[in-house]
């Protein structure tokens, strides 16, 4: 047995102590609830999303059709771990429905034309569903597989990290890949953090135009040229349940704009 444990323990220690790699204990987010799709679930979404995607004004009732007579809707604020609260069911006008719940609608200057943001949400249910993402279960939701699947991660330490900034958890970020945390602006030298892990922005005004300054819940620090591909812990989702032998929008997830 103790043979066992430093055959074990010693390439552990080893990968930890890789120069330029970040190895505290970091806060990683991962999916909760996975579920694989089957088969005719999977013809249903890439049908759904082969209209949305395009987001025409004439294909607006063919995508209504992909949804239940009544569709469950749930709100919350950008607080990603305010619970959710069921609103009235969308029972017609389905896109204005989810638009409502998860397209931003800011006040118009006088004499501007009001968008038709049925197209907006089109555009955010293709999104949810695209090729890639992950989908799962969400306790909302029961019966029904809902894309994406939500972001599972130690909310306690999460919390903790952020008011270290003075910050709520909206603010906390990752990224789908590894990214480099320079030694300084613009150099190629510094820390790897692994995919998925938590950071936070830390706003420094004299750095470069398109440079931040970043930490890690493990304490890894250092400078990133400004991406575009930054994620937060808010999530919207749309869900899938069979009605009448078909799979059907039945739920949809907006959080507050």
């Amino acid at each position: 047995m103790p043979g066992d444990i430093v055959n074990y323990t010693l390439p552990l220690l080893a990968m930890l102590l890789v120069p330029g790699i970040a190895s505290a204990a970091e806060l990683h987010v991962s999916h909760a609830g996975v579920v694989e799709p089957d088969a005719e679930l999977r013809a249903t979404v890439a049908e759904l999303s082969a209209l949305a995607t395009k987001a025409r004004a004439r294909d607006i009732r063919k995508v209504e059709a992909f949804f239940a007579p009544d569709v469950k809707s749930f709100v919350r604020s950008l607080d990603p771990f305010q619970p959710w609260k069921q609103v009235d069911d969308i029972s017609g006008e389905y896109l204005a429905g989810v638009a409502n719940i998860m397209v931003e609608q800011g006040e118009l200057a006088a004499g501007m034309p009001v968008p038709d943001y049925r197209l907006e949400a089109m555009k955010m249910i293709a999104a949810l569903i695209a090729d890639g993402n992950v989908f799962g279960t969400l306790d909302d939701a029961p019966g029904a597989v809902c894309a994406p699947a939500a972001y599972k991660v130690d909310r306690m330490a999460a919390l903790a990290f952020a008011k270290t900034f003075e910050l709520d958890a909206y603010s906390l970020r990752f990224y789908g890949a590894d990214v480099l945390l320079a030694e300084k602006p613009k150099a190629e030298k510094g820390r790897v953090v692994p995919a998925n892990s938590l950071i936070m922005f830390d706003y420094r005004p004299d750095l470069p135009e398109g440079w931040g300054y970043y930490e890690t819940a493990g304490g890894v620090k250092g400078y990133m040229a400004d991406r575009e591909d930054t994620l937060g812990l808010s999530q919207n989702h749309v869900c899938f349940a069979k009605v009448k032998g078909k799979y059907r929008i039945s739920a949809v997830f907006g959080y507050g704009l």
